[in-house]
């Protein structure tokens, strides 16, 4: 049985080993070498590779909070607009998002007053996001890979346009099966 090289490079032709994410000789990435190409007749899975995130931006979803905003705020908010997840900015940069999962599992029962536990300390920093031009598949692969319900969409220069929640992808394909 003959062995697998594994990827060869599409820059320099070097023999790589099957999953490194670059060329061990010239650094060209190989990470989108095998890209699937949706079957022509799978709806969903030509929306997934070919719809970009920026179909299901609504910016309705767009909260912003300060790292150093009391929970307590957040809660308010939260409860007030029926929302339930903040993105953290300091400085006009995404230093963090908190969802009301983050203010339940490490925070609730265990601090009793929550204007005084600041954002900052329970936050999740440097979280994952994507930007409006991604594929579906992309925030679906980083909430699956992450355990995340929600993702932000950020442009090229850092500024938030949305948080796309796994209801909003579910939603969407819902609609171009049925459609």
């Amino acid at each position: 049985m003959p062995i697998s090289k594994g990827v060869k490079c599409p820059s320099c032709g070097c023999d790589n080993i099957l999953g490194m994410d670059r060329c061990a000789q010239c650094l060209h990435s190989l990470m989108h070498t095998g890209v699937l190409i949706p079957r022509r007749d799978d709806r969903v899975q030509n929306v997934m590779m070919n719809k970009p995130v920026s179909d299901l931006l609504t910016g309705k979803d767009l909260l912003v909070a300060s790292p150093t905003d009391s929970i307590a705020k957040v809660v308010e908010i939260f409860q007030k607009e029926k929302k339930n997840c903040v993105l953290v900015y300091d400085n006009h940069r995404l230093v963090g998002i908190l969802s009301n999962r983050d203010i339940l599992l490490k925070v609730a029962g265990y601090k009793t007053d929550l204007s005084k536990v600041s954002v900052e300390s329970i936050m999740t920093r440097n979280p994952e996001y994507v930007r409006p031009d991604a594929p579906l598949a992309f925030v679906v692969n980083k909430m699956a890979m992450g355990g995340f319900r929600q993702v932000p969409v950020i442009d090229s220069s850092g500024k938030p346009l949305s948080i796309i929640t796994i209801k909003d992808v579910m939603s969407h394909l819902s609609k171009t099966k049925n459609g």
